[in-house]
């Protein structure tokens, strides 16, 4: 039997455009690749660094933008010595983007989108939504962020920014310590299902977040008529469910 050989990636050297500490301590990088780095909104990258393992980022910015953005929190010593690490080095390395969390991963359609995040998950929802606004798309954004504390929300304004300014983006921020449900994440699936739960099994979703999160969005829209298809996840992926 012939042993596989590893597929060796070609990395994509990219320089450090600025970095800057937003709220909830989580760190906004930017990085302009040297030569072409294609991706498709949705998508993350791996940032590879001598002396570090598993630095997979989803990609933050449109692909129209000259920057790979990425949204690092930090409080962990691995994040941490990244974040120095990463104000001390002019260049990284980046292999190719990769993930199947994109809109082409579903039916095309006009119905609502709904993006779904949790802290860091808004990188995500970010790409999206802006790529839908780079290419003047007028399908209807509905956005629901959710995190502990509102110092967690570190791009807020620029959602509720998007929402005063397009009449086809909603923005909803939900703050858990804040709720009286028991289960954490009980008012961001209420919070859909009051805006949705009549047209639910036409909508889309982009869920960004912890497996437990994503799942149980899922299932309380799929008991209300949701088409599970028509849900992407990178944790369908990385933490995919036993049949």
């Amino acid at each position: 039997m012939c042993r596989s050989e590893e597929v060796e990636l070609t990395t994509t050297t990219a320089t450090l455009h600025d970095i800057l500490e937003l709220t909830g301590d989580v760190w906004r990088v930017r990085l302009k690749p040297l030569t072409e780095y294609p991706f498709i909104a949705g998508q993350y990258t791996e940032l590879v660094i001598d002396g570090f393992s598993y630095l997979f980022f989803t990609i933050a910015s449109d692909p129209s933008q000259a920057y790979v953005e990425l949204h690092i929190q930090a409080g962990s010593d691995k994040s941490n010595s990244l974040i120095e690490h990463l104000q001390r080095q002019p260049s990284v390395q980046l292999n190719p983007a990769a993930g199947r969390c994109t809109l082409d991963s579903l039916t095309a359609t006009d119905a609502p989108l709904l993006l779904i995040a949790s802290g860091t998950g808004f990188a995500q929802i970010k790409a999206i939504a802006e790529d839908q606004l780079a290419k003047n798309s007028q399908r209807p954004l509905y956005i629901y962020w959710t995190s502990h504390s509102l110092s967690q929300l570190y791009m807020l304004e620029k959602a509720e920014q998007w929402a005063k300014q397009f009449d086809h983006i909603h923005t909803a921020a939900l703050i858990s310590e804040q709720s009286h449900w028991e289960d954490k994440h009980q008012m961001l699936i209420n919070s859909i299902l009051s805006d949705h739960q009549e047209h639910i099994a036409s909508c889309q979703a982009v869920t960004c977040g912890s497996p437990e999160m994503v799942y149980a969005v899922l299932d309380s829209l799929v008991e209300k008529g949701f088409n599970a298809e028509q849900m992407i996840s990178d944790v369908f992926d990385f933490s995919p469910r036993e049949n």
